[in-house]
């Protein structure tokens, strides 16, 4: 699990968080087991209630206004957004149109270059190789 800060942010930023994350995963119609999988990572990492996280995985089936997703979302809960959306975009290995231009989006939202997606991507690119690196060690091609 990626260790992260988003458990110091107030439990409505948290929740905030969670349901661009929702919105996120269902850009393109279905949310994939990739989506899913990660989506469930940061619920973990959220520490919101029971009640909280069955209202953020309703978001998956019918998902929320990205302007409700936006109002009170808080910049330094933003940046983690931006950064999880550009980890559960690249969960399939690929950004399509729909997801680069929600990142575009929520960049401007939370007052940052553009450029950065260009950073963070590189980033997740990255971390995928080392986590790759960590299965040849282990013969679990």
């Amino acid at each position: 699990m990626l260790h992260d800060v988003i458990h110091l942010l107030e439990p409505e930023q948290r929740f905030r968080h969670a349901m661009l994350l929702a919105h996120f995963a269902c850009i393109n119609g279905a949310v994939t087991k990739e989506e899913l999988s990660f989506f469930e990572q940061r619920l973990g990492a959220s520490m919101l209630s029971p009640e909280r996280r069955r209202q953020l995985r309703d978001y998956l089936v019918n998902p929320p206004n990205l302007e409700d997703c936006l109002d009170g979302l808080s910049q330094q809960a933003g940046k983690l957004a931006l950064r999880d959306a550009c980890l559960m975009s690249l969960a399939d290995r690929e950004i399509d149109a729909k997801e680069k231009a929600m990142l575009e989006r929520l960049a401007e939202e939370v007052g940052v270059e553009e450029e950065l997606i260009d950073e963070i991507v590189k980033w997740v690119v990255q971390g995928y190789h080392w986590i790759q690196g960590g299965y040849d060690m282990l013969d679990m091609n």
